[in-house]
């Protein structure tokens, strides 16, 4: 597959990859920007070229994933990044999920065990999935960020090991829960186990926004566990160094 790179103009980016156009925004750009390159218009923005570039490309093809490019940049621009994600998720992807499963159940007003089910599990997926991005806004990213403040400024150093004395990225790493498999879970319970004479066309927008939601929240995973935790690693490395 092709990649995308700077001199790319961004309109034929999304063209050629529709599902780009919500990573596109979380990087900071609307609609509406003629004929640019993608170089133009992060100039115009102030957003990191590079960064942007291997983003699309992540999102874009699969195979594709230059750990060693990535692991370049700073984690408060990665976290940056995982925010917005997250904003997407609780404003948009996961509302617009609430309303197309009660669509699809109220087409089938009957109460069945396999409506139960698939509520039974969707609301699960989601109440877990709201509780880990939870744990990430406010217990990893902020001891990633005050480490990361704590290297560039050693006078943070004392007060960084006073406040996490013993506290290490691999114990948030226990925490950090696979979402990727409990999305395969709920997907297979509705593909299997749809209501009988359920509405199609509700129930394939259903689908077709999980499957959208899925491949978001695997690349997400892929730069978190990947990236962000590899990066976070080598700084502990370098605190430690220095005690």
């Amino acid at each position: 597959m092709e990649l995308f790179n700077e001199n790319n103009k961004l309109a034929s980016v999304i063209h050629k990859d529709h599902s780009l156009l919500p990573v596109i925004n979380r990087l900071g750009i609307k609609l509406g920007f003629g004929d640019k390159t993608i170089r133009n218009i992060c100039e115009e923005k102030g957003i990191d070229l590079n960064f942007f570039v291997e983003t699309i490309n992540v999102f874009h093809y699969e195979a594709y994933f230059p750990e060693k490019r990535l692991l370049d940049f700073s984690v408060s621009m990665v976290i940056e990044y995982l925010l917005k994600t997250h904003k997407y998720y609780i404003e948009y992807l996961i509302p617009e999920n609430d309303r197309l499963i009660e669509l699809f159940l109220a087409a089938n007003p009957a109460e069945s065990a396999e409506n139960d089910l698939v509520r039974r599990f969707y609301t699960k997926f989601k109440d877990e999935f709201v509780i880990h991005m939870n744990f990430e806004e406010r217990v990893m990213f902020p001891y990633i960020l005050e480490l990361n403040g704590a290297i560039l400024n050693p006078d943070l150093r004392d007060a960084f090991i006073k406040k996490y004395p013993g506290y290490s990225i691999e114990g948030y790493e226990k925490e950090h829960s696979n979402m990727d498999d409990k999305m395969d879970d709920l997907k297979n319970i509705i593909i299997k186990y749809l209501p009988p004479n359920y509405d199609q066309n509700r129930g394939n927008a259903f689908l077709f926004n999980l499957f959208m939601f899925d491949k978001d929240l695997k690349n997400h995973s892929r730069i978190e566990d990947h990236i962000l935790i590899p990066k976070v690693k080598q700084l502990e490395k370098v605190l430690m160094s220095h005690e």
